[in-house]
């Protein structure tokens, strides 16, 4: 090995720094494209809360009407709107939380 750098004449002290610098570099590197993927499945789980939320809301909404109007209230109104909130708790959320099951 040492006759292989003096024979072309490698400057150790130079490698070793080049070699430390561009290992700094690359772990700068990683960490950017890390965050940028950490914020971006935060931002698409964000989307799916605020979807989930959409939807309970407005199947909760047909529920607090139906109380208020119970005496001309359809039945299938409240079993629609029960539905609905099942149907997002169980298709919306896990989809974003666990993207490995879609």
């Amino acid at each position: 090995m040492r006759l292989l750098i003096r024979t072309l004449k490698i400057n150790i002290e130079a490698t070793l720094i080049d070699e430390l610098l561009m290992g700094i570099v690359m772990g700068i590197v990683i960490c950017i494209i890390h965050e940028a993927f950490r914020r971006r499945y935060e931002r698409k789980l964000q989307a799916a809360v605020d979807e989930l939320n959409h939807h309970v809301r407005n199947s909760l909404q047909v529920i607090m009407n139906q109380q208020v109007l119970s005496a001309g209230s359809n039945p299938d109104d409240f079993e629609d709107a029960m539905e609905r909130v099942d149907w997002a708790l169980r298709e919306i959320l896990p989809k974003e939380v666990n993207p490995s099951k879609k």
